[in-house]
Order: C-alpha cells, then sequence, then structure tokens
C-alpha cells in the first residue's frame, strides 16, 4: 500500500510541476505560469534587497516592497478573475453568483481596510475599517450557507448527496478551533499594541508575499491543497515578529486572499475551517514568545512554527473528514482502509500539509543563521510590543 501511495503521489508531483511552471497553454495555464516566475523573482528580490541594502536605506525599502507586493496582490486578482469568468464563459468551469461575488467583496473591502488604516491610521478610521470587513467576512458566510442550503454544490463537486457532508461534525470542529486559536491570541499575547503604521506595513508585505509564493505550487492535490515554497514562511515571520493577535488577524486576511485564488467550498463551516481557521492558526507561530518559551531565534521559531502547521493540518482533518470524507471510496483500490473517512482525510492532508511545514521550518532556520535577518527580526519585534514603551521609558530616565 505505501509503495503504491508513494508512486502514484511521485507521478503526480513530476505532473504537476510540469502543469505549472511550464505550461503556457492558453491563456489561463499562461498567466499562472507567468505570475508564478514572477513571485519568485520578487521574493528573491526583497530578501535579498532586505539583507544587503543599508539600514538608513531599509524604510524605503519597505516603501517600494510594500507597493510592489500590492501591486502582484491587485493584478494576480483581476488576471485570475478574468481567466476565471472566461473559463466559465467557454462551458469550462461552473459559476456560483452566490458563492463567488461575496468572497470577492470580502477580499477587495479587507484589502481597501488596510489600505485606508496605512493612510489614515486613526480611531475612527480602523474602527470604521473592523466593522466593514468584519460585516462582509458574516455576510460572505451566511451567503455560503445559502449555497449549501441550495444543493447547487452537491453534482459540480462530485457529491451523490447532502448526506455526504456531515454538518454537525464541520460545526462543532470549527468552534473547538476557534476557540483554541482565539483564547491564546487574546488572553496571552501580552506584549502587542494596537496597529500602527509600521505592523501595517509589515502586515501588508508579508500577507503579499505569501500570497505570491502561493503560486509557486510544488504540486496540486485534487481536492484542494498544494505543496508550495514556503508560501506560509512570510505570515509566520509577521506573526513571530508582532504577536499573535496581529499574526492571527493576518491570517485571517491571507485566508480570505486563498479562498479567491483557489475555491473549494461547500459548507458555511467548511469555509471556515479550511480558510479562516486554517490560516489563522499560522498567527500563533510567536506565541512561545510571550511566554519566554525556548528562547533563541531559531529553535523557537521552528516549534512555534510546527505547532501553528500542526494546527492549520488539524483543521484541515476536520474539514476533510466532515466534508469529503466520502471520496475516500473513489481510492480504495490503493488502500481499503481509505473507505474510512478519517483514515482518508488524515492521509490526504499529511501530502501536502506535513511538506509544507518542513519546507517552512527548514527555510525559517536557515534565514535565522544570518545575523543581519536576526538583527532585523529582534528590531522589529521590539518596535511591535510594549517593550520598545519600557525602552523609552527607560532611556528617557537615564537622561535625567
Amino acid at each position: 500500500m505505501i509503495n503504491s501511495l508513494l508512486s502514484g503521489f511521485g507521478e503526480y508531483i513530476f505532473e504537476n510541476m510540469k502543469q505549472y511552471f511550464t505550461n503556457f497553454d492558453g491563456l489561463t495555464n499562461a498567466s499562472r505560469s507567468s505570475m508564478l516566475w514572477i513571485a519568485i523573482a520578487l521574493t528573491i528580490g526583497i530578501i535579498v534587497c532586505k539583507l544587503v541594502i543599508p539600514k538608513d536605506k531599509q524604510p524605503l525599502v519597505n516603501k517600494i516592497s510594500l507597493g510592489v507586493i500590492l501591486a502582484y496582490v491587485i493584478t494576480s486578482i483581476v488576471l485570475f478573475t478574468v481567466c476565471y469568468f472566461l473559463e466559465v464563459s467557454d462551458k469550462e468551469e461552473y459559476f456560483f453568483p452566490l458563492l463567488y461575488y461575496p468572497l470577492l467583496a470580502l477580499v477587495l473591502v479587507a484589502v481597501g481596510s488596510a489600505l485606508a488604516i496605512y493612510l489614515k491610521p486613526l480611531k475612527w478610521v480602523k474602527i470604521t475599517c473592523a466593522s466593514l470587513t468584519g460585516a462582509a467576512l458574516v455576510a460572505a458566510i451566511v451567503c455560503v450557507g445559502f449555497h449549501f442550503a441550495s444543493g447547487d454544490y452537491i453534482e459540480p463537486n462530485w457529491f451523490e448527496s447532502a448526506e455526504d457532508v456531515n454538518t454537525l461534525g464541520l460545526y462543532i470542529s470549527a468552534v473547538i478551533l476557534v476557540a483554541v486559536i482565539a483564547v491564546p491570541a487574546i488572553l496571552f499575547d501580552k506584549n502587542s499594541t494596537g496597529w500602527d503604521t509600521r505592523s501595517l506595513t509589515f502586515a501588508a508585505v508579508c500577507v503579499g508575499m505569501s500570497f505570491a509564493l502561493s503560486y509557486i505550487r510544488i504540486v496540486k492535490m485534487p481536492f484542494g491543497g498544494s505543496i508550495t515554497f514556503a508560501s506560509m514562511l512570510p505570515l509566520m515571520l509577521f506573526a513571530y515578529m508582532f504577536g499573535a493577535r496581529k499574526g492571527v488577524i493576518a491570517g485571517l486576511v491571507y485566508g480570505c486572499l486563498q479562498a479567491i485564488q483557489d475555491p473549494y467550498v461547500v459548507h458555511p463551516a467548511q469555509f471556515v475551517l479550511d480558510y479562516l481557521v486554517a490560516f489563522s492558526a499560522l498567527g500563533l507561530t510567536g506565541i512561545l514568545r510571550s511566554f519566554n518559551l525556548f528562547n533563541g531565534n531559531k529553535a523557537q521559531f521552528a516549534l512555534g512554527a510546527t505547532i501553528a502547521g500542526v494546527l492549520r493540518y488539524i483543521a484541515h482533518f476536520f474539514s476533510g473528514a466532515f466534508a469529503f470524507g466520502s471520496f475516500g471510496a473513489w481510492y480504495t483500490d490503493v488502500w481499503e482502509g481509505f473507505s474510512n473517512a478519517y483514515v482518508y482525510s488524515l492521509v490526504y492532508n499529511a501530502l501536502y500539509v506535513i511538506p509544507e511545514i518542513i519546507i517552512v521550518v527548514v527555510v525559517g532556520v536557515l534565514l535565522f543563521t544570518s545575523k543581519n535577518f536576526t538583527n532585523q527580526v529582534e528590531k522589529y519585534t521590539l518596535m511591535g510590543t510594549k517593550k520598545v514603551e519600557k525602552a523609552e521609558a527607560s532611556a528617557e530616565t537615564t537622561a535625567e
């Protein structure tokens, strides 16, 4: 069974690599491959600039990086939206207005709110933007609920009936995991301060870089999920530097972008698990810093990233077991155990989430071997927490 699984998965990876890196057949494939190579170039360029350019020039580097990343994200959204509608018009793709437009509106509101706060970091602007984003999120979840109730998802997603989806299991697991992520972020991230221009800029850059890296797909799984080149890393680094509260919020925004990039939504709780919970969990990467556990950049980041990655895996596991567990019956020729929804979800999600975690931890640890990189992380970590207030107060006392 193991040999058959690994052999089939290896062939699938090879075919996917050809599909995403060198496929210029048609507008959609050409756009995907082109944006993938642009993402690679942007990622390398930004990392080199952050490590090589002198400190006094870094504010300019941050502004330019922010502009470039936002331009890439906006271009990606527009380009792939056009490709999507062209596929719909050619009858190569299903289109559900009740599902697509609310998700697109949510992303646009979130991106617009971030830009508004960046330009006018006033309290009333933050409250207004948070309220609009929250309302758009609730509206999107409600619309997904209507989509599920309509039954339109059954045939296009290869379900036999609505009974294939375990609604109760989805709701219970979603509520539990929301609590598991929210409680530590709210109660234990005591050093975090409010959003300022610096943290908002870094959030936009890191979310944008993660979004760009998510197009660098080593393999795309047939029913959602991909192995990418460390696409979770920028988001995890942001959470590590600025705390779990900001990290969870950045993860929510990133999850919304993922829902637009590669939507596979059949149920409101499944949408919450696969997109909102799974990626907001990455915001807990820096939670160990709040407890001063495993001090030392490499070990602390590696363990925090592993914990966050495992929480993402658990979210996908519950979604796979309760929403897509019936698909396991199609692979009983590989192993009869796949007829069990829990076993199928356990294996399916492990095939891409575990490699993702390994890639992120390895690349992250390699980055932390650079003293320049570590100093930059510590610098912005200090500025993103209450430690900076203590440092400034201490400096004033010394001056007196």
